[in-house]
């Protein structure tokens, strides 16, 4: 049976990527009582089903500031944390079969350029110089990230995980919040099955169960986990590798080199109705063939031997949510990351830990406002591109 402490500074629900990296920096910022709950194990939930794509492609401010300070961090990433996160600037390379798409891209590029990220509209030609194998005569244009890439979302994990632990971090597995105890209105402290800690300051980091988590404060969080698909294939050396992580608009379909294979996607977002267990529908595999074959033909000779399904924990507008939670006194919310919380976790980790600990946050977070909702500001939707 686990032991836990009986006090806490903060208790984060949640030992994934975010929950993992928020631990990390309040201890670096000298918090270093602090109690992370990981019903699984470390970095097991979502995090563990993500592709692994990073990227600066972010429709608003916010998010490519976000995507940017990130990018740095797993630059140094395997120097500051010792651990190497496979980290490599494959490209993001996005495919547009339409022009009114092809506008809103342009509007998105000028703010991402602003802010010193590299993105630029090519060619159909100039995409299949970057990946002979696509089709491209159906395209207007398509977009390229040089500076996009990828790591290991279970490296990056444990690495934030590490060192939270030596600056004195307890990461609990196995051991999952049941209640929060509120005499007054403001978070006393966290029960499980196996006791309860005294804390002032809950913390959700709880990915596609943040809802339920939320449910536990009597807080309505509206966050939604969607399924969604990824295949992997037998060696298929016919599309040599690295390959940008491509991703085709019209149809959601997205693919990448995972060493010798080809991991691809049907861009599938389904709800299940749980934030637990997510099955796999192997039904998806024709789905997720036929948009492959259409837009890279020489797939058709690839055999799938794989796969996996994982959520997604979207929100109203596809942006995160992160501030105190309406109503309840001493609950933090960083939560709703819709596939993106592992490239965003080393920002979100930093920025909340200013919050908790300075009072306020040196980028201004409004964007992920948890009050949003009721005002009605999930009317305003730009989506953006979204495979992860």
């Amino acid at each position: 049976m686990t032991t836990l402490p009986r006090t806490a500074s903060a208790v984060i629900v949640g030992g994934g990527v975010v929950g993992c990296s928020i631990a990390y920096h309040l201890a670096r910022r000298g918090l270093s009582d602090v109690v992370v709950l990981e019903r699984e194990a470390v970095g097991a939930g979502t995090t563990s089903k993500a592709a692994g794509g990073i990227r600066a492609q972010f429709p608003t401010e916010t998010e490519v500031r976000f995507s940017l300070e990130s990018m740095r961090v797993f630059e140094r990433f395997r120097e500051e944390f010792g651990v190497d996160p496979g980290y490599t600037k494959i490209g993001y390379l996005f495919l547009v079969v339409d022009e009114e798409d092809l506008r809103g891209f342009e509007t998105r590029i000028a703010l991402q350029r602003r802010l010193g990220a590299d993105v630029r509209v090519i060619t159909p030609a100039d995409a299949q110089k970057l990946v002979p194998a696509l089709r491209v005569d159906d395209l207007v244009a398509a977009v390229w990230g040089p500076q996009d890439g990828m790591a290991g979302p279970a490296e990056v994990t444990n690495g934030f995980a590490r060192r939270a632990r030596e600056l004195g971090t307890r990461i609990l597995e196995g051991v999952e919040a049941t209640a929060l105890d509120m005499p007054d209105g403001r978070v006393r402290g966290v029960r499980t099955r196996e006791g309860a800690i005294a804390t002032p300051l809950a913390i959700n980091a709880a990915g596609p169960a943040a809802a339920r988590v939320g449910k536990l404060a009597g807080v309505e969080v509206p966050v939604y986990p969607r399924r969604r698909h990824i295949f992997f294939t037998e060696p298929f050396p016919e599309i040599p590798g690295p390959v940008p992580l491509t991703t085709d608009r019209a149809s959601g379909f997205y693919f990448r080199k995972e060493m010798e294979q080809v991991l691809l996607s049907p861009g599938d977002v389904e709800d299940i109705g749980e934030d637990t267990n997510v099955p796999m529908d192997w039904g998806k595999v024709h789905d997720a063939v036929e948009k492959a074959v259409h837009r890279v033909p020489v797939l058709e000779r690839a055999r799938i031997a794989g796969g996996w399904a994982g959520l997604r924990p979207l929100t109203l507008d596809d942006h995160a949510i992160i501030g105190w939670a309406p109503s309840v006194e001493g609950f933090f919310l960083a939560v709703g990351f819709g596939g993106h919380g592992f490239q965003h976790a080393p920002a979100t980790g930093r920025y909340v830990a200013e919050w908790l600990l300075d009072g306020t946050s040196s980028l201004d977070l409004s964007l992920f406002d948890p009050a949003r909702f009721a005002r009605g500001g999930a009317a305003a939707r730009d989506r953006g591109p979204d495979a992860e």
